[in-house]
């Protein structure tokens, strides 16, 4: 993944204090709050240490393959990098998994890691992971509250309760692993639970 990092501006303030800096500058008194001892604490040793070492805003990468086809593309609100521990947090992520034949899967989460050495992404706080159907495959919705992505093994799991929806047809399970790339494979942990819609027939 490839994308313009945009700094950390100083190592000791916040963007919000560049912001009131930028503000008081513009007004004259920026020496005046700079001065001022019960404007801003500076931060604990363990509030300095988890400051990320940049933050891109918007943040939108594309992978492809060797002959330039895409392969996952990952949208952000918001990413935080920490280069020392190799992980970086994201806000709202959004991930694209392209499929060689057929449609590809869409997740979404409220926040996500993406962990040392990037193979493993972790999506937290109303996942949906989703595939649009064809004429052969029937779309499908899977919702939970936490998924791990393993991308080079086209792989995903999760611990935690999982729906999986198609159509008029659901099943719930206390656990999932899933084989995304075609052909598809899963198997769910725990008793499932499984509603299947009856077939509609047209009345004479």
């Amino acid at each position: 993944m490839s994308d313009a990092p945009r700094p950390q501006r100083g190592p000791g303030w916040s963007w919000s204090q560049w912001a009131l800096g930028a503000f008081f500058a513009a007004s004259g008194l920026l020496s005046w709050w700079l001065l001022d001892p019960e404007t801003s604490d500076p931060p604990s040793e363990e509030q300095a240490r988890r400051l990320p070492d940049y933050i891109v805003t918007a943040f939108t990468a594309l992978e492809t393959d060797e002959a330039g086809r895409p392969k996952r593309r990952l949208v952000a609100d918001e990413l935080r990098q920490f280069v020392a521990e190799d992980l970086s947090e994201l806000d709202q992520p959004r991930i694209t998994l392209y499929q060689e034949n057929g449609e590809p899967w869409q997740a979404r989460a409220a926040t996500g890691l993406i962990l040392p050495g990037g193979e493993e992404i972790q999506l937290e706080g109303n996942v949906e992971l989703e595939r649009d159907g064809n004429a052969t495959d029937r779309a499908t919705h899977l919702e939970t509250e936490l998924l791990r992505i393993f991308h080079t093994r086209g792989f995903a799991e999760t611990d935690r309760a999982i729906q999986v929806s198609s159509e008029q047809d659901r099943l719930i399970a206390t656990g999932m692993r899933l084989w995304y790339d075609d052909p598809v494979r899963a198997l769910f942990d725990g008793r499932a639970h499984i509603y299947i819609a009856p077939e509609q027939t047209d009345t004479p």
